[in-house]
């Protein structure tokens, strides 16, 4: 299952890979794409930058990977009906689904959680850099894989359920980026936030499965 899903998200995941590796580069002053970074210069990590919101930009690329992740593995395999040759294997159709979403989630993981832990470990690195470090200076960048997370499972729930207005179809993924979000800006004690995190994507991740039992594949 992971071989597969690599093979037919590895284009996304590629991309999405190599943005976040410009972006967090170019904090360490290693950017791809040298004329597109002005230079690590006196900047500290994880708080400031000379290309302006690094964490936000890093942000967005997490969010638009978990959601087209999402969506690819759950609409676009019903489009191609890639899906009901799935569910004909000698395997339970939960543990064919969970098979899935394992896959997609570690590749997200691949393209946000790997790059930003190399990134802190540079920091926190004698030598890198002129300026203090200490690892809950990364907290916010952290809760921005978390939405990530949020939102993959989201979008994999809008693709799944049957409905066929868009309004009514999306909203799964509507609700949980606007409560990942949330959680991100909240001045709450950070293992809170995270349980809360954990809490969400369980609930979704039930959601999920209870849909893909209950729904009747053409």
């Amino acid at each position: 299952m992971l071989s597969k899903e690599l093979r037919e998200c590895g284009l996304y995941a590629g991309l999405a890979l190599i943005a976040q590796i410009h972006i967090l580069g170019s904090g360490m002053d290693l950017p791809l794409v040298p004329f597109l970074s002005r230079g690590r210069g006196q900047e500290i990590p994880f708080l400031f930058s000379y290309e302006g919101n690094r964490e936000t930009t890093f942000t967005v690329i997490a969010i638009v990977a978990g959601i087209v992740l999402g969506l690819h593995q759950s609409v676009w395999e019903s489009w191609r009906q890639t899906t009901l040759f799935l569910l004909h294997r000698p395997m339970p159709r939960t543990q064919i689904f969970l098979g899935k979403l394992a896959a997609g989630l570690l590749i997200l993981l691949g393209v946000t959680a790997l790059p930003l832990l190399i990134y802190g470990l540079w920091a926190a690195a004698p030598g890198t850099h002129a300026s203090p470090f200490f690892w809950g200076m990364t907290d916010n960048w952290w809760r921005s894989v978390a939405i990530a997370l949020v939102c993959y499972l989201g979008a994999f729930l809008s693709g799944l359920r049957p409905a066929h207005w868009i309004g009514s179809r999306t909203w799964p993924l509507i609700a949980a980026l606007v409560l990942a979000l949330g959680l991100k800006y909240m001045p709450v004690w950070m293992p809170i936030v995270y349980a809360t995190y954990v809490m969400l994507m369980a609930s979704i991740l039930c959601l999920i499965l209870e849909t893909a039992r209950v729904r009747e594949f053409p």
